[in-house]
């Protein structure tokens, strides 16, 4: 008989919509297509993540098992950020050996308000912001026949992917951390109050075991 199963990659425990959180607004201008997507697809499902690690963790588990995933995701975090970097510096590079101007403009670009609702939210977008400035540059360069339209089309996607991914691995990682705290709080798991949540490969560890992470790439 067919029955409903919850993936642990896609349900955070006790995040409650109707739980009063603090928050910052903050107005941000994206211009491309291509980041309003990315914003909108996985902005709210990794603030919601972030949230979950940063205050929901603390509750049901010692500090310094949150600690140990807070660093599994800040280096995540980091290393799209800096990628993202790179590529931009990389494209700028091209851009000006070709004598191009970079500063393009859109025709809808959009301005959103952004909920800030933990620290590390306001990296992930960072991360669609950089996104976005990276995007202006591979434009120009496409405008200019400089990159063909396969080029552009694969680099577009393969971003766009890696991003929206990075989200997913952030909600797994929640979910699991999450998960297994309460398991160990609850005594299902029958291991030391000061055994670490995460296994040695670095993923986070559920029912006894290291549950594998996808990568971000």
């Amino acid at each position: 008989m067919a029955h409903r199963q919850h993936s642990a990659s896609t349900q955070i425990p006790s995040v409650r919509p109707d739980n009063s959180r603090p928050f910052l607004t903050q107005k941000v201008v994206l211009s491309s297509l291509h980041a309003q997507q990315v914003f909108d697809r996985g902005y709210e499902m990794c603030a919601n993540a972030l949230f979950s690690l940063s205050v929901v963790l603390r509750f049901i588990g010692p500090e310094a098992q949150a600690q140990e995933v807070d660093a599994l995701v800040d280096a995540s975090i980091d290393q799209s950020l800096e990628d993202l970097r790179q590529e931009s510096r990389r494209l700028r590079e091209v851009a000006e050996s070709n004598g191009i101007e970079s500063a393009i403009g859109y025709t809808s670009a959009r301005t959103v308000e952004v909920k800030i609702t933990s620290p590390r939210a306001i990296r992930y977008l960072a991360i669609i912001r950089e996104f976005d400035g990276m995007l202006a540059q591979m434009d120009a360069l496409w405008l200019s026949s400089v990159i063909t339209d396969a080029q552009y089309a694969r680099g577009v996607y393969e971003w766009k992917r890696r991003i929206l991914r990075l989200a997913g691995h952030i909600r797994q990682i929640a979910s699991r951390a999450v998960l297994a705290a309460r398991r160990k709080e609850a005594g299902d798991m029958g291991g030391a109050g000061g055994e670490s949540l995460l296994g040695e490969d670095a993923s986070v560890v559920t029912n006894g075991s290291p549950a594998e992470h996808s990568k971000s790439e």
